[in-house]
């Protein structure tokens, strides 16, 4: 069974309606965006909502960083040039696995070396928003309160 399209995931969880994917679509024709680039631009639906439909897309679990505690344990065991290059968080560590949010669903992020580097078994990643990762690694690594809107 082909996986669902984030469009068909958006209409079934009623967060769009089948003209708001149509006008999406005929716009990514256009502009060679993202889908969900465009649905959020045209402010039919919010970033983070977005990405919940994509962790469920992908088999992932969403994790909203504004109301988690990341342990700065887990971000100790991570050099921030490894976590900028491969554009991900630590968030913490559970049972010698290192939980790490990144915001691209689809990218490689090579796991073992990663895990060996941190010091525990293996990896789990969680999906994040972009601005989400930005913050956290500006708070966590940079000792910056970074403040992004959207």
């Amino acid at each position: 069974m082909e996986p669902w399209h984030i469009g068909e995931i958006l209409i079934r969880k009623k967060l769009i309606d089948w003209e708001q994917l149509e006008d999406a679509l005929n716009e990514q024709k256009r502009t060679h965006e993202f889908v969900g680039e465009v649905l959020i631009r045209k402010q039919y639906i919010p970033k983070f909502l977005l990405f919940k439909a994509l962790a469920e897309r992908h088999a992932m679990s969403f994790v909203d960083l504004s109301h988690m505690f990341i342990d700065p344990r887990a971000v100790e065991r991570v050099p921030r040039s490894v976590a900028v290059k491969y554009g991900f968080v630590p968030i913490g560590i559970q049972e010698n696995i290192l939980v790490v949010g990144m915001s691209d669903p689809r990218a490689a992020l090579p796991g073992d070396e990663i895990a060996e580097l941190a010091g525990v078994s293996k990896i789990k990643v969680v999906l994040c928003t972009p601005d989400a990762v930005a913050v956290a690694i500006g708070r966590y690594y940079d000792g910056q309160n970074v403040l992004v809107s959207g």
